[in-house]
């Protein structure tokens, strides 16, 4: 068994573009995140899971679309952080000019992230902060300037791909690599160096981004591991196809077919995600080298991982281009599947030291959890699903240890939510459950406390609640098969710095909570 599952571990799932800060400039970057930890701390919470952080393209708020699966999005920069601003006081002035201030205050009061705007102000902010870094460290070689190309050299090996895809998308205002010149769209070393001296400063930009970003993750996962509190990530099944490693890795993806999921709870007809095939011989002759490696450098952001998606691995739902072709598995043979996906959870899991854990959920071949026991990979317990075959609710205490409890995902309406609009009778079984007895079930904010010291009792290792639901609020993440501003734009009300002194009475009693089902 992992290290990690050797005691019982309570936290919050809370998106990073949701950590609402004082000083943040619209959306929750990573000093904001860095505060939320002391409300973690203060609520005796020791793991936050957060959502993707890989960088989307421009226009597009789902993490499970990005342009890398490497790079971490430039948006969670911190900007007023970075110690080479120290360098520029005239940029330094202006940022705290009345006029800029006034457009920060906008897009801090909004309710909602407003994606565009906010990426648009910091690239702005950036690009300039990165050409007097240029001039005055690079160009005059100095220690800071050592530090960057320390970690252009330490992270060549998709860094440069990524730099140069970035600056590529932009000089082709953005049309699918697919489009490009056959030089550039088939990776012609004589086309890629000759990009490579044209636009060298623009390309040295992004690494500069990334270089950014990950001293302030660093930063605030040291500060994390200071207070005892673990970071879960986010690992998407696939990225865009629209993305750098796509572009990089060519003959490891089927670009006449797209993945999807077959019809089920969530959607009749089933889903198409708009994004490539694996070529699974290719991928497995190459023993899941993209995989591993993405893996391992994630551990340089978290201490565990969530693969998304993970029946996937052992069945892959593709959909061809071609409407005269069928949508359907891509293996038929259900030991096949069985052994594919127990091979792939394996590479993976010996890629680094984290923790992975199984997003299982959906329609789930019995064999899927049989290998994730086999290889003591936690799965999920959804409450509000677990259920034995009489129809009752499965005892949460009932739970394996192997597991991740849980009262909803970023994909479902939070549990008051859910309150409302289930059934009577369902809503008679859950309370039943939660309050050991018959009594009819009361409005939630009076269930509330219920509900979560029953999860919070779980037999799981691992128990994680939404920030919603530990709050009792009503506001989504993601609706699943809609395309809507709201999703994925969701905003904690309330800044870390004002937490405590806003919610105490919550936040302490919630924390009891936690300390009595830990022991």
């Amino acid at each position: 068994m992992h290290p990690f599952l050797e005691k019982k571990h309570t936290g919050t799932l809370f998106p990073l573009f949701s950590m609402r800060s004082k000083k943040d400039w619209g959306i929750g970057d990573i000093r904001s995140m860095t505060l939320w930890f002391e409300a973690f701390k203060a609520m005796n919470l020791d793991l936050l899971q957060i959502l993707p952080i890989n960088e989307m393209p421009p226009g597009v708020s789902c993490p499970y679309t990005a342009l890398s699966a490497f790079a971490l999005d430039p948006i969670y920069i911190a900007v007023d952080e970075l110690p080479e601003l120290k360098d520029f006081p005239t940029l330094a002035d202006e940022i705290r000019s009345r006029r800029f201030q006034g457009k920060i205050r906008r897009l801090r009061a909004a309710k909602t992230v407003m994606y565009n705007e906010v990426r648009h102000l910091k690239f702005t902010v950036l690009w300039r902060l990165y050409t007097h870094f240029h001039q005055n460290h690079v160009l005059r070689d100095s220690p800071l300037a050592t530090g960057f190309r320390a970690f252009c050299r330490a992270n060549a090996a998709w860094l440069d791909d990524y730099a140069m895809f970035r600056r590529l998308k932009d000089t082709h205002n953005w049309a699918s690599w697919a489009h490009w010149e056959s030089p550039l769209r088939e990776r012609e070393p004589r086309a890629l160096e000759e990009t490579r001296r044209r636009e060298e400063n623009q390309i040295l930009f992004f690494k500069y981004l990334q270089w950014a970003a990950h001293r302030q993750w660093t930063a605030a996962r040291d500060r994390a591991s200071e207070l005892g509190i673990k970071i879960f990530g986010d690992l998407p099944f696939m990225v865009n196809q629209e993305s750098a490693d796509v572009w990089t890795r060519q003959a490891e993806f089927d670009l006449d077919s797209e993945i999807g999921a077959p019809p089920d709870a969530f959607s009749e007809t089933g889903q198409r995600w708009g994004l490539p095939a694996y070529k699974w011989n290719v991928v497995e002759a190459g023993n899941f080298d993209w995989w591993r490696s993405k893996v391992k450098k994630a551990s340089e952001f978290y201490d565990l991982f969530r693969i998304d998606h993970t029946v996937g691995f052992f069945r892959t739902w593709v959909i061809p281009r071609d409407i005269s072709r069928r949508a359907d598995f891509d293996i038929k043979e259900e030991n096949c599947q069985r052994e594919r996906g127990k091979r792939f959870l394996q590479a993976v899991g010996a890629a680094s030291g984290m923790l992975p854990v199984a997003e299982d959920l959906g329609v789930i071949p019995p064999y899927v959890k049989e290998v994730l026991a086999e290889l003591n990979i936690p799965g999920y317990r959804v409450m509000r699903w677990e259920k034995e075959r009489d129809g009752r609710y499965t005892e949460p205490g009932a739970y394996p240890p192997v597991s991740l409890a849980t009262s909803s995902t970023h994909d479902n309406e939070p549990l008051a939510d859910w309150w409302e609009t289930v059934e009577d009778s369902e809503k008679q079984l859950f309370w039943e459950l939660v309050s050991g007895g018959t009594s009819k079930p009361p409005a939630f904010s009076r269930a509330r406390e219920k509900v979560l010291t029953s999860l919070l009792g779980a037999g799981s290792r691992i128990v994680i609640l939404p920030i919603q639901d530990i709050f009792g609020s009503r506001e989504r993440v993601n609706t699943p098969g809609t395309l809507d501003d709201q999703n994925w734009t969701y905003r904690f009300p309330t800044a870390a710095e004002d937490f405590m002194k806003k919610h105490a009475i919550i936040a302490r009693a919630f924390a009891a909570l936690v300390l009595e089902k830990r022991k």
